[in-house]
């Protein structure tokens, strides 16, 4: 059966070449064959819907280094800002006048900016793209409860956090509180009439805020099983379908991951695409399931992407995916420029002093985020999702700070890119140049540095749980972010079993010796203000005893990570080498061998 097709069309004389994920290779720009011609009558009018997607943003406002492969060659290029998107999206628009724009996943959290206003300098530049329809992602209810709810609830507004001018979906997420109970955080669907076709959006958000931590998701509920994930979607499809709907779309921050978990058992023939965001892959051609349903992600706010559907009779007959770099070649669209520098413009200018709005110790910025902090010698990114440069780096120094016996530090998947000294770039030599911006772009999370101890035991279900999070085949245990990074441990993983089986050895590193169940090992780690249980809590798990913060060594002040690497840059200790100190004996394909980051179907 041509997947493309919808189960009962009348047409059926579309013809597609077989297809497959290729990710992140900007030369393999392969999409679907174009139909075979087509006799219409009278009776068949023909005409194109474009839907473009944009996804997880991360309050990216300017250009930025990214990683790209291309032609099996790993190049670092700028790419992205939103003056740039509002240019391309713009001229989509007018190439095709009836379009769409979708904003789907992490937009108001990720960067400095941000951070230090709740997302509120993210919200005017993002309005100003012109979006037709969203859904939020998971970083977007990291401000806590009352910030989401007056960000998105309509009766919850307050002057204090802006909005988006924009509507924005969220099927699986229930309110509890008594004054809400019983009402969904935001609507389930929404039919937007263009060029007389109806297009009917489902929105799912992420399902792993109350994961992220409990306090988050105070007052809601999110859906959570695969069955009832299946369930919502082929009731609201079918509900659209019997609507009159020609398009059925699922705008889903899942994840890649799940939402081609879904969509090969979703019922055939009731949602024509599935976009995707949160796992921030970027999908060249779409990928195929079983229910005829395909499936694509736009990378993040360094791609955009549009899917051109040909209808004729009111049917999909043809479906066709572009997925385009935002590249210096794009003219930036000056009114949003001006929003951008206007956001931008207490961060980048003297004097500079912001503090944090929650007023947390340690949180105040005193110098513009451009300032030149330091430099590296290797290059500095989380581009790898088992084992990193900079996790590497980091843990080293919070280990050498601490002086414990290891250090941990969360596999978070967002960061910025930072050439070593002396690397070809695009417009020249890399000046190995570290910024206070680039900092937070690693740490745009307000947390401590804390100290602890852990059993052997304990240690070793956490390292099995969170290689479970990342590489199960089930899905839906796939919990956000990337491996954990550690230093003072060496590690020897088969990638290939199962869930509970991956952990094969665990030693300190330099050590003959396997790490017992009964040694207690002094530990190095993050520690949040949301933690209930902050005294047995380390980088969100639990089971650590006497977990205390550290102080700056000059200020006293409660120490956070982006302080301790300013610290150690300015006083030699951050010294980042290239190690590998994790070993796969399966020697699992890994970005960037595969052009993906992370195993679309686990490992």
């Amino acid at each position: 059966m041509n997947k493309y097709t919808p189960v009962n069309a009348l047409l059926s004389s579309v013809v597609c070449s077989v297809i497959f994920l290729t990710a992140c290779s900007e030369s393999n720009k392969v999409t679907p064959t174009e139909p075979d011609t087509v006799q219409k009558t009278d009776a068949m009018q023909s005409q194109t819907i474009r839907l473009i997607h944009l996804n997880d943003i991360h309050a990216n406002l300017t250009p930025h280094l990214e990683q790209i492969k291309i032609n099996d060659e790993i190049k670092t290029l700028t790419r992205g800002g939103l003056a740039r998107i509002s240019t391309r999206i713009k001229a989509l628009r007018a190439e095709q006048k009836n379009s769409l724009l979708m904003n789907i996943g992490d937009t108001y959290h990720g960067g400095v900016e941000a951070m230090y206003t709740n997302g509120n300098a993210i919200v005017e530049p993002v309005n100003a793209l012109g979006i037709d329809i969203g859904v939020p992602g998971n970083w977007d209810f990291s401000y806590g409860p009352n910030i989401t709810l007056a960000r998105y609830h309509p009766d919850s507004a307050t002057d204090s956090v802006a909005r988006p001018a924009f509507p924005n979906l969220a099927a699986n997420v229930e309110l509890t509180s008594r004054r809400h109970q019983g009402e969904t955080l935001l609507p389930a669907t929404k039919v937007i009439d263009v060029g007389g076709v109806k297009v009917g959006f489902i929105g799912i958000t992420s399902d792993i805020v109350p994961r992220m931590s409990g306090v988050l998701a105070i007052g809601m509920r999110f859906l959570s099983a695969r069955e009832d994930y299946l369930s919502l979607i082929n009731t609201h499809a079918q509900n659209l379908r019997n609507t009159g709907v020609s398009i059925v779309v699922v705008m889903s921050e899942l994840g890649i991951h799940k939402d081609l978990d879904l969509s090969n058992d979703i019922k055939p023939g009731l949602v024509d695409v599935v976009f995707s965001a949160h796992t921030h892959e970027a999908t060249f051609t779409p990928q195929e399931t079983n229910s005829g349903t395909v499936v694509v992600e736009a990378g993040n706010d360094t791609y955009l992407g549009y899917m051109d559907f040909q209808i004729i009779d009111q049917k999909v007959i043809n479906m066709k995916w572009t997925l385009e770099s935002i590249d210096e070649n794009i003219v930036q669209d000056e009114a949003v420029l001006a929003l951008v520098n206007e956001a931008r413009a207490e961060f980048v200018r003297e004097p500079v002093n912001i503090s944090h709005p929650s007023g947390l110790p340690g949180f105040v910025l005193k110098e513009p985020i451009t300032t030149v902090v330091g430099k590296t010698n290797i290059a500095l990114n989380r581009r790898h999702v088992l084992e990193n440069n900079f996790n590497n780096a980091v843990t080293d120094v919070m280990k050498k700070i601490a002086g414990t016996d290891i250090a941990i530090t969360p596999g978070f998947r967002f960061d910025s890119v930072i050439n070593a000294m002396g690397d070809i770039e695009e417009n020249g030599i890399a000046s190995g140049n570290i910024t206070l911006e680039d900092l937070y772009r690693f740490y745009p999370v307000p947390t401590y540095i804390s100290v602890g101890q852990v059993d052997g035991a304990r240690l070793k279900q956490i390292i099995e749980s969170n290689l479970s999070a990342v590489f199960s085949k089930q899905r839906f245990n796939h919990s956000g972010g990337w491996f954990d990074g550690f230093s003072g441990l060496d590690l020897k993983l088969d990638l290939s079993q199962p869930d509970g089986n991956r952990l094969l050895d665990i030693r300190l590193s330099g050590s003959e010796v396997s790490v017992e169940d009964t040694d207690i090992l002094n530990v190095t780690g993050c520690s949040r203000p949301i933690d209930l249980n902050a005294s047995t809590t380390l980088c969100s798990y639990s089971g650590f005893t006497d977990v205390t913060r550290l102080t700056h060594p000059i200020t006293a002040v409660d120490l956070t990570p982006v302080d301790m690497l300013r610290y150690s840059l300015e006083n030699d200790l951050f010294v980042p080498t290239i190690r590998k100190n994790i070993q796969d004996i399966s020697d699992s394909a890994m970005w960037p061998e595969t052009g993906i980051y992370q195993p679309l179907n686990g490992l």
